[in-house]
């Protein structure tokens, strides 16, 4: 599977890299994975072209809602819109 970095994912869903990181921590953007080692504060982020792409696609289709990106990070507890 090709990845994407974490610039190109926030460019492509238009919003900042440190919300895209934030979301993937919280398990709020279905495009791939955080790790971690042991000991570290390092993250990497793993997103996918493919699931990326199909994110945007649903946001298109209006199959998930207009204000997505606002619930998740509201849900996650760190912004209030």
């Amino acid at each position: 599977m090709e990845r994407v970095t974490t610039k190109e994912a926030a460019r492509a869903l238009g919003i900042g890299v440190d919300s895209l990181q934030f979301l993937m921590q919280q398990d709020k953007l279905p495009i791939g994975y955080v790790t971690r080692k042991p000991n570290s504060t390092r993250r990497t982020y793993f997103i996918f072209r493919e699931s990326l792409e199909n994110y945007i696609e649903e946001l298109k289709n209006n199959k998930i809602s207009s204000n997505a990106m606002a619930e998740r990070v509201a849900s996650a507890g760190r912004w209030n819109p």
